[in-house]
């Protein structure tokens, strides 16, 4: 789960994330987080076009 409160939205967000982890051995060599930004978005309260502010 991928939880938080993105500055200025009037709800915070719980969404599933999935981690795919690319390993070399034994070892992580990189890892990628996937999650639904709609829904993020969504349960944020923000507009689906919302971008975050410049300044």
């Amino acid at each position: 789960m991928y939880a938080g409160h993105i500055k200025g939205a009037p709800a915070p967000f719980a969404v599933p994330l999935t981690t795919l982890l690319t390993t070399d051995g034994h070892r992580i060599a990189a890892d990628q987080d996937f999650y639904g930004l709609g829904a993020v978005l969504a349960q944020s309260g923000l507009p689906v076009d919302w971008t975050p502010p410049t300044s």
